[in-house]
């Protein structure tokens, strides 16, 4: 059963090349090594650009916990954190076919 993943990102207006600049390595990375990835993508809120979110999608749990494992995870994700705007923190949100 496939799992899909929605991160909400909301970012403080220094931060956001940063941002971007990890996330797209991260999309890189998760794209060239993490089996199991179906979709991994950046993507920005067409009214509100201070908005990203990287939707995602694995073969099964299992998949995404090792991505979640991974170096290349583990290194990038704290520049998420970093970049938050501490007035709306972001969220992670995991979906199961129904």
């Amino acid at each position: 059963m496939t799992v899909k993943v929605v991160a909400d990102n909301w970012l403080r207006d220094d931060s956001i090349d940063d941002f971007v600049a990890a996330a797209s390595e991260l999309v890189d990375e998760t794209m060239a090594k993490d089996e199991g990835c179906i979709a991994y993508g950046l993507w920005r809120d067409s009214a509100d650009p201070m908005h990203l979110t990287v939707l995602e999608e694995w073969v099964s749990q299992d998949a995404l916990d090792k991505h979640i494992a991974s170096e290349h995870f583990q290194r990038l994700f704290p520049a998420f954190g970093a970049a938050a705007d501490p007035a709306k923190p972001g969220t992670v949100t995991i979906y199961e076919a129904v």
